[in-house]
């Protein structure tokens, strides 16, 4: 007779979790779905059954402390709001961010909407913020400075609904925080970056923007600023506006280069940083030019370890909405709180771009 397996020291057995608690439920049905596994995976997990690895079994285990959280608590659940005004890549990175959120921070749901930058009218998305955002607890918002947007956002506020602006600010919408990096300090480092692997001669660099994200503009003044006072003899020789989606960015830059030849460096402060590294591609420059952008996407990853970006400059995208969602739950539970502290800005290069 094969003997049941021991229990892990040091962690608790979720079935005698189960017997102790004072109603029925989670079912495994409704622990499967928050985990995104199997019903007998959960089985399993519940009963402290080999045959599952170390990372699913956290899984269900986070999913069942959740669940027995909500469900134990005196409190309802919190709903938040989350409207994502991004390129595709990072509307990704957002949605994934907020379902791992929605998997394991207990008490907290958090309902994404998400909208391609060049697709976007920023028109019906401010109407939707406000719409929606009376009907939350809280609401997150990253989306481009437009007046619509910080007036639905100002309507909220004043109406005692908490918004929080995520990756780039709205400080004209007296939004009630902000968390997310200085984007001036991340313009700054990739000034840095840049200067010290070009050699001291005159060389350019190009700056590839989109529309008007606070995050872009201030990435680009601390650029121009570390430029002027350490690296005075490089250049920054135009702009080149696109709008975050990778044709139009690599026709945008593809038509700058057969017209003016291609930069020495560039910075790109937007997103599509697959449609930079296309154009560049097709004029052979991928490992002549030094390329540096922002957010490590699945696309930047692999942009890194091919060789043809030289650096991404990103931050922790769960963590930051975890912030936001703990900070809208003290701040609706009445809790005294200060704006959050920066967050770190983080520094890639194919070496260390692993998941």
């Amino acid at each position: 007779m094969v003997p049941a397996p021991s229990r892990r020291p040091g962690r608790n057995n979720l079935e005698d979790v189960r017997k102790k608690l004072p109603w029925r439920g989670p079912t495994v049905s409704e622990i499967a779905k928050v985990a995104g596994v199997g019903s007998a995976t959960v089985d399993r997990v519940l009963n402290n059954r080999p045959g599952v690895s170390e990372k699913t079994r956290q899984r269900v285990q986070n999913a069942f402390e959740k669940l027995a959280t909500e469900r134990g608590a005196v409190e309802r659940l919190l709903n938040l709001k989350l409207y994502c005004d991004s390129g595709a890549s990072f509307n990704g990175l957002m949605e994934a961010a907020v379902d791992r959120i929605n998997r394991t921070l207990p008490g907290i749901q958090i309902d994404g909407h998400y909208v391609s930058t060049h697709q976007m009218d920023p028109i019906p998305f401010a109407r939707k913020i406000e719409d929606e955002g009376f009907d939350a607890d809280g609401v997150i918002v990253i989306a481009r400075e437009h007046p619509a947007i910080n007036r639905a956002v100002r309507k909220l506020v004043g109406s005692d609904r908490p918004v929080v602006t995520l990756t780039t600010d709205l400080p004209s919408s007296r939004r009630s925080a902000y968390i997310g990096n200085n984007q001036y300090a991340a313009g700054s480092v990739a000034a840095q970056l840049i200067g010290q692997i070009l050699p001291e001669k005159r060389n350019n660099i190009l700056l590839m923007m989109s529309v008007p994200f606070r995050s872009q503009q201030e990435r680009e003044m601390g650029f121009r600023r570390v430029l002027r006072s350490e690296f005075p003899y490089l250049k920054i020789e135009e702009r080149v506006t696109s709008d975050d989606s990778t044709e139009t960015t690599r026709e945008q830059l593809a038509a700058y280069i057969d017209t003016h030849g291609c930069p020495a460096a560039i910075y790109n402060v937007a997103g599509a940083n697959r449609g930079v590294a296309e154009a560049l591609e097709a004029f052979g420059k991928t490992h002549e030019t030094i390329f540096v952008g922002h957010e490590l996407t699945p696309y930047s990853r692999a942009l890194l370890e091919s060789g043809v970006m030289d650096y991404v400059i990103s931050h922790d995208f769960v963590a930051e909405v975890t912030t936001a969602a703990e900070w809208l739950r003290s701040h609706v539970s009445g809790t005294e709180i200060s704006e959050p502290a920066e967050t770190q800005i983080s520094i890639h290069t194919r070496y260390n771009c692993g998941p």
